[in-house]
């Protein structure tokens, strides 16, 4: 006891020590050492002014990360988010046009066509919120991570990049690619803080899991409290543009039905959502039109298949599960019900077309397993003693989404198809079994950006290094990107070449309907609203705020 006792006095005297000597150690520190290591989140953030003017937005959904180029992070608060505080080259505007965004590049163009390059003036004071410059070294990381990424969206611009020179600093970069780009405009945006990520363990996947650690862009993100589920964003002091009007944005993540209350309440300013059919009506009971829109999402959701290996690698087997399933009962059950968010969509190559409300059918179900080699023995189909047996993965936290695996269940279960349900973290769903092809099914949201061309060919196009790339189609290098089916022939992927030019060959839906690499179920929507002091603040929607969305104009909202 006496002992313990002398350790105690001793050691306030040991504190003083060491912290004497820390001093001296900063006192002295050498000139020439690295540069610190960037700050995080907490400590680059810095602190809203409670004197200036706040909005706050209510959306509902979960946070599984906050890198908008993954698929397995997109949601709601995700695409928000990122589009306040990362920095990109371009912008889509409410009519679907693709504009350069000045703040950013002062000019970007098309400096020669053989071989097809474009340069990017960055302009001389974009910088991120730590200090660091935004130069060709965000363009290079970004372009290196989409190329060897599992589950990235929409790649296949960036392979078609064959070499980046940075010039001036960094603030010249010039891109060259194997062949023209009809839309080279949709690439780099939104860029990603190299400075941090590329040195980071797992900084691709892990460094945007919790937070956007800077800022490139008018907000920066303060604080995400996971247990009340808000995200605090203030006004990046270190922007070179224009200030934003309201200098403080909460996202308050919800349910609908709390949110929609918190409307009407006062306690938020407007509300993105995706209600089920008795939120929806409350939701119309409460907001007049006027200050109502439906925002379509950038995406399907989808039933991708496996086609490189298992049973589904066998298209009568897709053929078979898609013969049998009554797409229009799955549309529903993701939905919640409401008829206003889900559209059917038939095109694999844009975000339209009306699919059929073709019954299912099981006789010709059945036709595709006989060819396939299957014949009920029992319950289920076999093939050599084998039951067909599907694994199919899906989302854990998404109660609409295991609603709808659990009816693919079952449908297939009436044709004598097994299906075992994987219930999985988004983030593994994606990136481990969809991307490295362990599961047959996959029920998920793949989103895209806004070029037809080069959207299906990330969804479709062969991996690199196989099919027209030089390797043998079919093969499955992994991860996948894109591409989650691994879908890979020749014919196809000639086909995507010529639409990654700029025009898309008639014959490429028909062909892709015919490979049946995924299963097209809804094109989903969220509806805006606000309150009555807001009006439609985001002004006039258009089929562009499929990638841009409402809040994307939050910083010129009146001040509140």
């Amino acid at each position: 006891m006496r002992d313990r006792g002398r350790r105690a006095r001793r050691r306030p005297r040991s504190l003083v020590v060491l912290a004497l000597l820390a001093l001296a150690t900063t006192a002295c520190t050498p000139p020439g050492l690295p540069a610190p290591i960037a700050p995080t989140a907490a400590s680059a953030a810095g602190s809203a002014q409670p004197s200036e003017p706040a909005v706050t937005i209510g959306v509902d959904g979960t946070v599984e990360g906050f890198n908008p180029h993954t698929i397995a992070d997109y949601s709601l608060v995700d695409s928000a988010v990122s589009q306040l505080v990362l920095p990109s080259v371009s912008t889509v505007a409410s009519d679907g046009s693709v504009q350069l965004n000045s703040d950013v590049v002062s000019k970007a163009e098309v400096t020669s066509t053989d071989p097809f390059t474009v340069t990017y003036t960055v302009d001389r004071n974009a910088a991120w919120s730590d200090g660091t410059p935004i130069t060709g070294e965000d363009f290079s990381y970004l372009r290196d991570q989409m190329l060897i990424q599992p589950g990235t969206v929409d790649p296949a611009g960036y392979r078609l990049i064959s070499g980046i020179v940075s010039r001036d600093a960094g603030k010249t970069v010039q891109v060259t690619f194997t062949h023209s780009v009809s839309d080279w405009k949709t690439l780099f945006s939104p860029l990603l803080p190299s400075h941090i990520l590329k040195d980071s363990p797992g900084g691709w996947t892990e460094g945007l899991a919790t937070s956007l650690p800077v800022s490139g862009n008018r907000y920066k993100m303060q604080s995400y409290d996971t247990v009340t589920g808000e995200i605090t964003l203030v006004r990046n002091d270190k922007y070179w543009g224009a200030a934003p009007k309201p200098g403080t944005v909460i996202i308050r993540i919800g349910t609908s039905s709390a949110l929609i209350a918190a409307l009407g309440r006062g306690d938020v300013q407007a509300v993105l959502l995706q209600p089920g059919e008795a939120d929806q009506r409350t939701l119309l009971a409460r907001v007049p039109a006027t200050r109502r829109a439906v925002v379509p999402l950038p995406g399907t959701q989808q039933l991708v298949f496996n086609t490189v290996r298992g049973p589904a690698a066998d298209p009568n087997v897709r053929r078979a599960v898609a013969a049998t399933l009554d797409v229009a009962a799955l549309r529903s059950v993701l939905d919640g019900g409401n008829s206003a968010l889900g559209q059917s969509s038939s095109s694999l190559v844009s975000l339209g077309g009306s699919a059929s409300t073709q019954a299912p059918d099981r006789s010709a179900a059945l036709s595709y397993l006989a060819a396939a080699g299957y014949h009920r023995e029992s319950v289920y189909m076999s093939k050599a003693g084998q039951i067909l047996r599907l694994t199919l993965t899906y989302a854990a936290n998404d109660a609409r989404m295991a609603a709808a695996a659990a009816l693919v269940q079952t449908q297939l279960a009436a044709i004598g198809i097994e299906v075992d349900l994987i219930r999985d973290d988004q983030r593994a769903m994606v990136n481990s079994r969809l991307a490295l092809g362990t599961a047959d099914l996959g029920l998920l949201m793949v989103p895209r950006g806004p070029s037809d061309g080069l959207a299906v060919g990330s969804a479709f196009g062969c991996p690199v290094g196989t099919g027209s790339s030089g390797g043998v189609a079919g093969r499955n290098p992994v991860p996948r990107a894109g591409n989650l089916s691994g879908l890979c022939t020749t014919g196809i992927q000639a086909l995507l070449d010529q639409a990654s030019a700029g025009t898309v060959p008639a014959g490429l839906q028909s062909a892709l309907a015919t490979a049946l690499p995924v299963i097209q179920i809804s094109r989903p929507s969220a509806i805006f609203a606000t309150s009555s002091r807001y009006g439609l603040a985001a002004g006039k929607s258009g089929p562009g705020w499929a990638f841009s969305g409402p809040l994307s104009t939050l910083p010129t909202w009146p001040a509140s």
